[in-house]
């Protein structure tokens, strides 16, 4: 017969090394991130020929930034905000680097504090370039982008946001 305490007892070891690995081992894996522009290809309005090649649009830059740790945490880099065809965002490029965590997400921000409502997507690596689509009517007032622990509530890095003047000529 087995004792019932024993079984609990490991059963407890299993459920303790399976949390400490899921929020501990994020620390030593890097997810290295290689994404293109987003490009929106565009027909020209012209007459229907088998020559008629769709058109790239250009993506313009409307602000720029670079990314600092917080709360001991390593973070550099440049975020960008870029504009194609009518769609905003965010680009980390491949100079971003953080500290990875569990649980990091990508958020907007302003004064100095992120906005819990303001939330794009879950950070897709801790290394490399990535593009998270800003939602239609995002605030113009906020100039930060975060990468924030969810699971312990706690900033890994910010860029703040500063417009370009590409951005102030439109």
């Amino acid at each position: 017969m087995t004792n019932p305490r024993r079984i609990i007892f490991v059963c407890v070891i299993v459920v303790g090394v399976v949390v400490a690995y899921v929020l501990i081992s994020p620390l030593f894996i890097t997810r290295r991130v290689a994404e293109e522009l987003p490009m929106v290809l565009v027909n020209e309005m012209a007459p229907a020929s088998a020559s008629a090649a769709p058109k790239r649009t250009v993506p313009v830059e409307l602000a720029y930034g670079s990314f600092v740790g917080l709360a001991g945490h390593a973070a550099q880099g440049t975020a960008r905000v870029i504009e194609i065809e009518g769609k905003r965002y965010v680009r980390f490029e491949s100079d971003f680097r953080v500290t990875n965590g569990p649980d990091l997400f990508v958020y907007l921000g302003k004064n100095g504090a992120y906005d819990p409502n303001t939330r794009l997507a879950a950070l897709k690596g801790n290394e490399g370039s990535q593009n998270y689509e800003l939602p239609v009517g995002a605030s113009a007032t906020h100039d930060e982008v975060w990468v924030w622990c969810r699971a312990f509530s706690v900033p890994f890095g910010k860029a703040k946001l500063v417009p370009t003047t590409r951005a102030n000529e439109g």
